[in-house]
């Protein structure tokens, strides 16, 4: 296994819900590092008046370095959102991305929402349409970026055609 200075290889991963409040100061870090430093934002617009009563998951590796962070919150008893994805850029394409959603779905489908829906930046699209989202509606300008909203129906078959 080799480290190089693009990608660092990851040996002991975990994707879990945050445990403590220091966990959730160094996730707010984070996610600070990955989705606002980068725009010139300080920190503290990496959090909104929504976390507090949201589900947040870390992909933490080697018991301790939070690498990647998403969040998940209930819009209503049917619709969640998910926000504020992220991963550190060294240890992106090892699908900790897909962990980070996957983990955020078995939540969803466990709390019985019908769908979730987020905002995705427009380079993200592959990545959210290879786990089964769907674009809804025409690019938007967020932050000065191009993005575009996507949703996932958790409903099972049957019920999607009603039957």
């Amino acid at each position: 296994m080799t480290n190089n200075s693009a990608n660092k290889t990851i040996v002991n991963l975990q994707v879990r819900p945050i445990q403590n409040q220091q966990e959730l100061e160094e996730m707010y870090y984070q996610r600070w590092l990955v989705l606002r430093a980068p725009l010139g934002m300080v920190q503290g617009t990496e959090q909104d008046k929504y976390d507090s009563s949201a589900f947040h998951v870390v992909a933490v590796c080697d018991q301790r370095t939070i690498v990647g962070s998403a969040r998940l919150r209930e819009l209503s008893p049917e619709i969640g959102s998910i926000a504020y994805v992220c991963v550190l850029p060294e240890f992106r394409h090892q699908g900790i991305g897909t962990k980070l959603i996957q983990k955020l779905i078995e939540k969803a489908q466990a709390k019985q929402l019908k769908s979730i829906r987020l905002k995705s930046r427009m380079t993200a699209l592959d990545f959210y349409q290879r786990l089964g989202f769907s674009t809804n509606g025409e690019p938007f300008d967020f932050l000065n970026i191009p993005h575009i909203f996507m949703s996932l129906n958790l409903l099972p078959s049957s019920e999607k055609s009603g039957d």
